[in-house]
C-alpha cells in the first residue's frame, strides 16, 4: 500500500515519437532521456500504482494500440507474463507414421526437416518405427 497525496509525477508536456507518446514530467522523472522525455504510459501507471516501475516490469496496452493511454487501457505485467501473452503460437499438424499407423503431432518446421531427410518423403513416429523403416524398404 502507497501513501501518497496524488500522483507520483505531474506531466508537463507531451510528443510523439518512435510509436508512442512521451511526455515531461515535474519532478523530473529519474529514468528520463537525455531530453529529458519518458514514455506518457509508463508514468500513468506509475501514478496509479503510486510507485515506480519495478525492473521486471512492463506496461501492457491491453487494446495493442501503443497510442491509446488511456489509464483504464494499461495494466502492469512482469516481463515474463508479458512475453507469455505476445508469444507467437504454432499450431501442430497431424501425421500418420507410415510404419506402425498411430497419428502423432509435430510443428510444421519439423514436419518440413522430416520430410526433407527422409530418402522418399515418409515419415515415423518414434526411433523404433525409423529402423522397422529402414528393413520395409530394404524389403
Amino acid at each position: 500500500m502507497s501513501y501518497h497525496d496524488g500522483p507520483l509525477y505531474k506531466i508537463t508536456s507531451v510528443c510523439k515519437g518512435g510509436g508512442y507518446v512521451y511526455c515531461r514530467t515535474e519532478p523530473l522523472h529519474p529514468k528520463r532521456n537525455s531530453k529529458g522525455l519518458y514514455p506518457l504510459h509508463r508514468v500513468l501507471v506509475e501514478n496509479k500504482l503510486g510507485r515506480p516501475l519495478r525492473s521486471n516490469e512492463v506496461v501492457h496496452h491491453k487494446d495493442e494500440n501503443p497510442m491509446n493511454n488511456r489509464v483504464s487501457n494499461l495494466e502492469a505485467q512482469t516481463r515474463s507474463d508479458h512475453s507469455r501473452h505476445h508469444a507467437h503460437r504454432v499450431e501442430l499438424v497431424e501425421v500418420e507414421c507410415w510404419v506402425c499407423g498411430e497419428s502423432f503431432e509435430l510443428k510444421p518446421h519439423q514436419l518440413r526437416l522430416r520430410r526433407k531427410r527422409s530418402a522418399d518423403g515418409r515419415i515415423q513416429c518414434s526411433r523404433s518405427c525409423g529402423r522397422r523403416a529402414v528393413v520395409l524398404r530394404e524389403t
